[in-house]
C-alpha cells in the first residue's frame, strides 16, 4: 500500500488546510492580499504538492472530513490536519502511534483557525440579559468542563484546562501551542459561502489543474471585496 505524505482535505472545510499553507505568509489575508506574490505562491505551494510532488493521495481534491480522517487511521497518509475534537477517535485506532504538533512555519508566518463554533447572543435577541446570564453559567469553572466533556471540545477556564482529562495531554498541549496564531474568519455573511461554495470549488479546480493559483485566489479576494 503506497502511504502519501499528506491527507488534504479539497473538499467543504478544506480551507484551513490551504489556510496553513497560505495564510501564514506575511501580509496575507482573505482580502486583496490573495492576489500578492506571496499570497499566490501559497496556493501554488499546494497545488505544486499535489500535482507535482504527489504528497496528497490522487483523491485529495474530494476528500472530505470521514476521507482524511480514515485514510490517517489506515496509514494511507502519513499527517493531516484537524482540531482536537478528533483526537480521541484517533488515540482509539492509533494509541501511541499519533502525536500533534501545531501546523509548520510557511511564508514567514503560521496561520490556523481559533475554534468560534460555540455559545453566542444574537443580535435580535429578546432577552440579551438572560441569555449572557446562560453563557457565564457555562463559562464558569466546573460548569465549562462538564459542557465541552459533552462537545468533545477544551474548556475556555484556565483551572478547568489544568485537570482536564478529555483528551490526551499532547494533543491539549499542541492546541494551547496554536492559539497565539489562531485566527478568527472573517464576521462576514460571505464567510459562509466561503467556506461551502467558493473555497472548495475553486481548489479543487486549481488541484486539477483546471485554473491557476491566481485564478482561485482572485475569485475568494473578489468574494471579500465589500468588507
Amino acid at each position: 500500500m503506497d502511504t502519501y505524505g499528506f491527507g488534504f482535505r479539497g473538499g467543504k472545510s478544506g480551507h484551513e488546510h490551504w489556510g496553513s499553507f497560505t495564510l501564514g505568509a506575511t501580509g496575507v489575508a482573505l482580502d486583496n492580499s490573495l492576489t500578492s506574490d506571496a499570497g499566490v505562491a501559497g496556493t501554488q505551494f499546494v497545488i505544486d504538492l499535489f500535482q507535482k510532488d504527489k504528497v496528497f493521495p490522487p483523491s485529495a481534491p474530494n476528500d472530505g472530513f470521514q476521507e482524511i480522517i480514515g485514510a490517517f487511521k489506515t496509514g494511507v497518509t502519513a499527517m493531516t490536519i484537524h482540531h482536537v475534537g478528533s483526537s480521541n477517535d484517533l488515540v482509539e485506532a492509533l494509541g501511541d502511534k499519533v502525536a500533534a504538533v501545531p501546523v509548520p512555519e510557511c511564508g514567514g508566518g503560521r496561520w490556523t483557525t481559533f475554534g468560534d463554533e460555540s455559545t453566542a447572543v444574537l443580535s435580535n435577541a429578546s432577552d440579551k440579559e438572560a441569555a449572557w446570564k446562560w453563557i457565564s453559567f457555562l463559562s464558569s469553572e466546573g460548569n465549562n468542563a462538564l459542557f465541552n466533556t459533552a462537545t468533545g471540545q477544551l474548556p475556555v477556564t484556565l483551572s478547568d484546562t489544568a485537570t482536564w482529562q478529555g483528551h490526551e495531554a499532547r494533543f491539549v498541549e499542541a492546541t494551547k501551542q496554536s492559539l497565539p496564531f489562531a485566527k478568527l474568519l472573517p464576521a462576514s455573511s460571505n464567510t459562509p459561502e466561503f467556506v461551502n461554495t467558493v473555497w472548495p470549488a475553486n481548489m479543487q479546480r486549481a488541484l486539477l489543474g483546471q485554473i491557476s493559483a491566481l485564478q482561485m485566489n482572485e475569485a475568494i479576494a473578489e468574494l471579500f471585496a465589500d468588507n
